[in-house]
């Protein structure tokens, strides 16, 4: 009976973690603002008017200054919240003129073009982050909301957006002249790449919400709820695959890639950049990337998929390579993301088939660098070439957060192994498996359960598996490497566990290491986000990698 509840509970959360849940993306327009008979659109904006010119009064108390900038950002909140309600209710056109502040200057936008919704950061309610990161200050933060299909190649990244991006944006009214009189403008500051406004002859500190756009972002792309199918059908994930990012590219910050591990998605990642990106210094220097796959197939397979999108980014972003900051890119995995992000450092990719040899007749004579450069003998062996033989990805800083080096033996467990056996690999991953088998004469095509041992991301991770035995004996290159890893609090380290990677495998004996009290999921504690700022902002003291020569690790 014990038994069977057991498994019931199972399919429950198999269930809902399938079919997800619903919940409304943009906040409505708060209904509970003063009607317009209390106060019009005309009295409101002669309000702002006088407010906007008392903000350039030098002499004024630092008391009689801030009760002046709540009592503007509380009016310009009035305005676009009633300018926001008439445009969802009615489809009427903004009364206003409209500028957003861009690279090269500022300029006239018809919003409709550009944006779905205006959302004020304030009636976004927090339900994945922990922590609310606010920056008081002028202006009323908002999150642009921009569909799909208003994206423009400036916005991407690379190729995933699932239903759109957002803006981090402060909206101030301001009132330019015109002839005798000023009139209204409304102005959008893209709050990523600016701290402060200059009001007349004064200088004023900007209001930020960086949270909500986060929390936004991931209701909008919802990878979230393909957790569960990526593991057990990772082919209809592979739609939801690449490299995204929450604002659009900027070519004055440093990529930090972020890959998440098995049973996860990049959301995983939203704490840790929300509390990240409290910090003026890392906003300033770095840009948050992740990398977003379906966990079933092997890591060796999802990490072809990744060193591939980070070169579409590339030569898209800087295809003359000109660009000091790509050299600079900090890449972080967690768990099974890590192997991917170690795999693609690794200087000989193709050694890792050695430890696939299961007969005398084996691949010993594609043990070569040479085929990086030569086309392979066979043409089936194409998507092998893509996974073995590739030049590894440069970076600045590795770091692992629980990383399973050497596997784990969570891999071992019989319900972990029943899970194994229901994913359905991709027909693309079976052709490649068929193509090994076929050069070793093994018995993988005659006992499909092999097949599956080898290439499901499960099978992948145990420590008796040709990758991670493959993996241990590749050398790597030699760069300043992290290593973040949980101990559950026990503080018993060399012989701790974070509940299912041991240290004994999270454990690499170079770089630095830092022993957070936490289980598995460690970059989700305050502890880790301390550790990469520390990180993050010791990089920005080192010489780009164009200027070193770095010499592989073993």
């Amino acid at each position: 009976m014990r038994r069977f509840s057991g498994i019931f509970v199972i399919g429950v959360a198999l269930a809902v973690g399938l079919s997800g849940c619903e919940r409304p993306l943009t906040p409505s327009p708060r209904l509970s603002s003063p009607s317009r008979s209390v106060q019009s659109d005309e009295e409101l904006t002669q309000k702002l008017r006088k407010e906007w010119e008392e903000l350039k009064k030098v002499k004024m108390t630092e008391g009689e200054r801030q009760e002046l900038i709540r009592q503007y950002n509380t009016d310009v909140f009035l305005l676009l919240n009633r300018l926001r309600r008439d445009a969802l209710r009615y489809g009427k056109k903004l009364p206003y003129e409209v500028v957003m502040d861009e690279q090269g200057g500022r300029h006239s936008v018809l919003l409709e073009r550009l944006f779905d919704d205006l959302a004020p950061a304030k009636d976004i309610r927090m339900t994945d982050l922990k922590e609310r990161y606010i920056v008081p200050g002028l202006g009323v933060p908002l999150v642009g909301i921009i569909p799909a299909g208003k994206l423009h190649d400036s916005d991407r990244i690379a190729t995933f957006h699932a239903h759109g991006a957002v803006r981090t944006l402060t909206a101030l009214v301001e009132f330019k002249p015109c002839g005798r009189q000023t009139r209204p403008l409304i102005r959008l500051i893209p709050r990523q790449d600016k701290e402060r406004v200059q009001v007349g002859r004064l200088s004023y500190p900007l209001s930020a919400d960086f949270s909500a756009a986060i929390e936004m972002y991931w209701r909008l792309t919802e990878v979230d709820k393909g957790r569960i199918l990526g593991l057990l059908r990772p082919q209809p994930e592979r739609a939801v695959a690449g490299l995204t990012c929450i604002e659009r590219y900027d070519p004055d910050k440093i990529p930090v890639v972020l890959v998440h591990g098995l049973v996860s998605s990049a959301a995983t990642f939203s704490n840790l950049v929300n509390r990240l990106q409290a910090d003026p210094k890392i906003r300033h220097h770095y840009q948050f990337w992740y990398f977003n796959y379906p966990t079933g197939t092997a890591w060796t397979i999802s990490a072809a998929a990744y060193r591939k999108a980070l070169r579409e980014a590339r030569e898209r972003f800087d295809p003359l390579e000109t660009n000091e900051n790509w050299e600079r890119m900090v890449v972080v995995g967690h768990s099974m993301g890590g192997l991917i992000t170690r795999y693609s450092q690794c200087t000989e990719p193709w050694k890792i088939l050695e430890a696939a040899r299961t007969s005398h007749n084996s691949l010993v004579d594609f043990f070569s660098g040479k085929y990086v450069n030569a086309p392979l003998p066979s043409n089936r062996l194409r998507e092998m070439k893509e996974v073995y033989y590739f030049r590894p990805i440069k970076a600045s800083q590795v770091v692992y957060m629980a990383t399973p080096h050497r596997g784990t033996p969570f891999a071992r467990n019989r319900f972990v192994l029943l899970l194994s056996n229901m994913v359905r690999l991709p027909q693309v991953v079976v052709e490649e498996a068929f193509s090994i088998a076929t050069l070793q004469r093994d018995n993988l095509i005659t006992n499909p359960r092999r097949l599956t041992e080898w290439y499901t991301s499960i099978r992948q991770l145990s420590p008796d598996s040709y990758s991670i035995r493959g993996l241990s004996s590749l050398s790597v290159r030699n760069v300043p490497t992290h290593s973040i890893i949980g101990d559950r609090g026990r503080n018993n380290s060399p012989h701790s566990s974070d509940g299912v990677v041991p240290y004994w495998s999270s454990h690499i004996p170079w770089g630095s290491e830092c022993i957070v009290p936490s289980g598995h999921s460690v970059q989700d504690t305050k502890e880790a986000a301390e550790e990469m700022k520390r990180i993050l902002l010791n990089c920005l003291h080192l010489p780009p990698l164009s200027s070193q020569r770095p010499s592989p690790r073993r």
